[in-house]
């Protein structure tokens, strides 16, 4: 797939309309992590971020962001455009560990302050009548979706979800696979390896939470922020698919960076989850280790 040219990068999520606020009509965003996972080398970028912090324990979001950004302007990180490109964020939805990062750039020698922006979050408005109703069929609504390019195209080739339109279509004899998150799965082949193996990703959290994000009527942070809330959408998703066909084969995988509070998270909805469930954890590295590949094999087995 051919890079488009990239005029804004989004460091953390920021709902796609607040992005249409801004953008106007020549105005193109890309999620950072996205692009640089389809054009750039992830393990490169987390060496010199870990340089860079000298911490090697730590989120490997913040060292893909701390190496990209320590090699802004140098031509070793960018395509030509870092010259014009800004960067966003929301304080409301960034990570501390992700926000401590962008403050090292804010001040000081080389200070990238005139390209750092921070996109203020407007309050959520209470709408508890849409809150956490899952789209539909996100196949259906998925070519909406900008600035997610990798992930879109990933998930588009791969999942399957073309095979049906409705839950009562369901084929019993395939595997559906539930994959959770709020951050975007950061393993380069990892819907490749998905479609190695003939699943059906029947709801994806990320851009569930991404396709709501474009009506402000039908989002809010506590779609992105509140666990409790999440866990219950996808319970109510998973009780649909069972109340359709009880023999339908139904596994949960969950992806996070390591080293951060989606740990935390992690342990939360594998304790609540009553279903076949993985943890998929990304340390670094840019692809599926030949662990990670064990697990899932071992996981997608299991799955009846």
């Amino acid at each position: 797939m051919q890079a488009k040219t990239v005029n804004n990068l989004i460091i953390s999520f920021i709902p796609a309309f607040q992005l249409s606020n801004l953008s106007g009509t020549n105005f193109l965003f890309r999620d950072l992590f996205d692009y640089l996972i389809e054009n750039k080398s992830y393990y490169e970028l987390e060496n010199k971020g870990e340089q860079f912090l000298q911490c090697a324990n730590i989120n490997p979001m913040v060292k893909i962001l701390a190496g990209f950004l320590s090699s802004y302007g140098k031509g070793a990180a960018g395509s030509g455009n870092e010259v014009k490109t800004d960067f966003y964020y929301s304080s409301r939805f960034a990570s501390r560990d992700i926000i401590a990062c962008i403050e090292n750039f804010m001040t000081g020698k080389g200070s990238l302050s005139e390209r750092i922006r921070c996109v203020n979050y407007d309050p959520d408005r209470l709408n508890l009548t849409n809150l956490f109703n899952p789209v539909e069929n996100i196949i259906s609504k998925i070519d909406s979706v900008s600035g997610y390019d990798f992930i879109v195209s990933s998930y588009k080739k791969n999942s399957g979800m073309n095979d049906f339109q409705t839950i009562e279509t369901l084929n019993p004899d395939f595997k559906y696979i539930f994959i959770i998150g709020s951050a975007p799965p950061l393993f380069k082949d990892f819907f490749d390896y998905l479609g190695f193996w003939n699943l059906k990703v029947v709801y994806f959290e990320y851009l569930d939470i991404i396709i709501k994000s474009s009506e402000r009527s039908l989002f809010t942070s506590d779609l992105v922020l509140n666990v409790t809330g999440r866990l219950d959408n996808v319970l109510k998703i998973s009780r649909l698919l069972r109340k359709a066909d009880p023999k339908l084969k139904i596994g949960f995988i969950h992806t996070f960076p390591k080293f951060s509070h989606y740990e935390i998270e992690d342990h939360f909805f594998y304790k609540n989850i009553n279903e076949r469930y993985l943890s998929l954890e990304y340390a670094g590295g840019e692809k599926l280790s030949e662990r990670d590949k064990i697990r899932l094999e071992s996981f997608i087995k299991i799955i009846n």
